[in-house]
């Protein structure tokens, strides 16, 4: 927890963890409601957020999908089975199991499109957010995040 010889206090983390929280509370609410009247008459908020875990996580279980999205396996096969109707989803055998019946659930080519429409919605959203931060600044997030991102996978990655 130190860069450059100086020390980062648990307080100063915490106040950045809490923040953090805050800001991605918020940001959602905001995000959603204003993404409400376009992009939510196809899909539901729920199955938006599964789309999206399927396009940055790639093929999943319908269990894996049930712990990431803090539900029961019932809600995520309704979700699937919703979406599966819509053609944004497919099933594809897992060829890495040895039981051949084990299946993964992935994104199709108009899930994809669902999912990019979303992102390029909320961006027009919180673009100008941005506008009178320095770039030097957006560098510093860009890295933080980064970082977090890479440490984080790395312990995912220790736990498999």
């Amino acid at each position: 927890m130190s860069k450059g010889g100086k020390e980062v206090t648990k307080s100063k983390l915490y106040q950045a963890v809490e923040l953090f929280e805050e800001v991605l509370f918020v940001g959602t609410e905001v995000i959603h409601r204003e993404l409400s009247h376009n992009l939510f008459e196809h899909v539901s908020r729920q199955q938006f957020d599964l789309l999206n875990s399927l396009m940055i996580k790639g093929p999943s279980s319908p269990g894996s999908l049930a712990v990431l999205q803090g539900v029961h396996k019932s809600a995520i096969s309704n979700r699937i089975k919703k979406l599966l109707e819509k053609g944004l989803v497919e099933w594809d055998t897992n060829e890495l199991e040895s039981d051949k019946r084990s299946k993964l659930i992935k994104i199709t080519a108009e899930g994809e499109k669902v999912i990019n429409d979303g992102n390029a919605a909320c961006f027009s959203i919180i673009e100008n957010l941005f506008d009178d931060v320095e770039e030097e600044k957006i560098d510093t997030f860009i890295e933080i995040l980064t970082m977090a991102k890479e440490k984080l996978t790395i312990k995912g990655e220790s736990k498999e």
